[in-house]
């Protein structure tokens, strides 16, 4: 079945395949299946853990190219910090993914997901985000905040298209060979399984 995403008034065509289910996800570009697939692991594990996820989009650029992602990992290190001095023992995730076009230094892309019972808006997190990302500059995107609860399937895949930009392969690779494009922090906080080299 079609749906709609309102904040563009158009019908989307269900036309990704995961885990016996077609998702909608952005057709425009080539999807990787490795990216896109962590983004859904990690939303599943999310509402297997809480019933509300605040999603907000968060891009992060740097004034010149590094050859690795310790910047990423640096920056996700004092969020988690300043998350845990602001809300207590929330519960949350991250994805990034690192890209690079005509630009001369990378950029990233990254979504971060919180406990929607206690952050219902990005406004703080901003502020927090901001102040400690010191590569560059802080921004987000056009319509940057999700907040869903997991029974509301509409908003859940308007979520799952908006993150499957971050799973296009145009723009990655850009990279030594040993740096990862993509990481995600899949235990809510412990550690990152995909380590940010």
């Amino acid at each position: 079945m079609p749906i709609v995403d309102n904040s563009y008034q158009r019908t989307l065509i269900p036309n990704y395949f995961y885990q016996g289910r077609l998702w909608t996800v952005i057709s425009k570009y080539q999807i990787r299946k490795d990216i896109m697939d962590s983004i859904f692991t990690v939303l599943r594990e999310f509402f297997e853990r809480r019933s509300k996820l605040t999603a907000i989009r968060i891009e992060l650029h740097l004034k010149q190219w590094t050859e690795n992602n310790s910047c990423v990992r640096e920056f996700f290190a004092k969020l988690r910090r300043q998350l845990l001095k602001q809300y207590g023992n929330i519960y949350y995730r991250y994805i990034w993914v690192r890209e690079q076009d005509q630009a001369k230094a990378q950029h990233y892309h990254a979504v971060l997901l919180v406990d929607g019972q206690y952050v219902k808006h990005p406004s703080v997190i901003e502020k927090i985000a901001s102040s400690i990302w010191s590569y560059g500059y802080l921004c987000l995107p056009p319509r940057p905040f999700y907040h869903i609860h997991r029974d509301q399937i509409g908003r859940f895949c308007a979520l799952v298209y908006r993150l499957s930009y971050l799973a296009k392969a145009e723009t990655k690779g850009n990279r030594p060979k040993k740096v990862r494009d993509y990481g995600f922090d899949a235990t809510g906080g412990i550690y990152n399984r995909c380590e940010a080299t």
